[in-house]
């Protein structure tokens, strides 16, 4: 029986977007059942532009559920499940927390674990955008559109804080296996002090931020195969099998045996 379509697009932003943009996907989709997705982190924040129906997000195993259009999905270090039923039809634009940062105008950790209306973040000029992004005839004049819009955005905005970038970068760089203790030693700061600037900034504790980045770098060698769950501990710098089993069912809601049957990196990932 036929239960529905979808499609996905997904480019790459201009060269010099790179280093702060990560990825446009353009998706459209009807289900005539209920389609529900496990999202789970990426160290990322996701902003999603709607042309159709709302979704619903119920965040990290909780029974509270919202209902939502288009909105920004910031760095969180635990799952979150969308649901439908019928259509789908947005951009979805993954960007730096150090981008989304600069984007937003405000910090990122008062965002935390709620769902925010992009309208309400960016004003008048988001809602302009996604009416012009939803008149345009395909994605890629969509993403071209983009590729003109987010630099000039991102030029309005407040630099990161280079502590704070520079963390950032170590942390990303090394798939959170870099130690709080050596950043404070590279910075030369205290970490209280590191902690409130990278938590205003990023939108999470540099700790959490390692977390879910190791969590990715295991998800990634599970799906790839070939390799045992204890080495894939070892190589992503958990203490032992059984820490990897902990983290990755507390930020992804499964455990690492489940893998195969999972997938991420759909429309509205967080």
């Amino acid at each position: 029986m036929e239960t529905g379509w979808w499609e996905m697009v997904s480019q790459e932003p201009a060269a010099p977007l790179r280093p702060t943009v990560r990825q446009y996907v353009g998706y459209r989709e009807n289900s005539l059942v209920p389609v529900r997705r496990r999202e789970v982190p990426t160290g990322d924040v996701a902003l999603i532009m709607s042309f159709g129906p709302r979704i619903e997000v119920a965040g990290g195993g909780a029974c509270s559920i919202e209902s939502v259009g288009s909105f920004a999905a910031t760095v969180s270090d635990t799952w979150a499940d969308t649901e439908y039923i019928g259509e789908q039809y947005g951009l979805e634009v993954m960007i730096s927390p150090l981008g989304a940062s600069r984007l937003l105008g405000v910090p990122l950790d008062v965002l935390t674990g709620v769902v925010v209306d992009l309208e309400d973040l960016i004003g008048v000029k988001a809602k302009r955008l996604i009416e012009h992004l939803a008149e345009l005839p395909d994605w890629p004049s969509r993403f071209a559109v983009m590729d003109t819009v987010l630099p000039r955005w991102l030029d309005e905005g407040r630099p990161p804080a280079p502590m704070v970038e520079y963390a950032w970068q170590r942390i990303a760089e090394t798939q959170g296996r870099v130690s709080i203790g050596t950043l404070v030693d590279e910075l030369g700061c205290s970490r209280r002090y590191l902690l409130t600037q990278f938590r205003s900034q990023i939108g999470v504790p540099p700790k959490s931020l390692a977390r879910v980045l190791r969590c990715r770098h295991a998800m990634r060698l599970l799906q790839a195969g070939g390799k045992s769950i204890g080495d894939i501990a070892y190589e992503c710098g958990y203490f032992d099998q059984s820490h990897l089993n902990r983290d990755f069912k507390l930020i992804t809601g499964i455990v690492p045996g489940s893998i195969p049957f999972f997938q991420a990196g759909m429309p509205g990932s967080a």
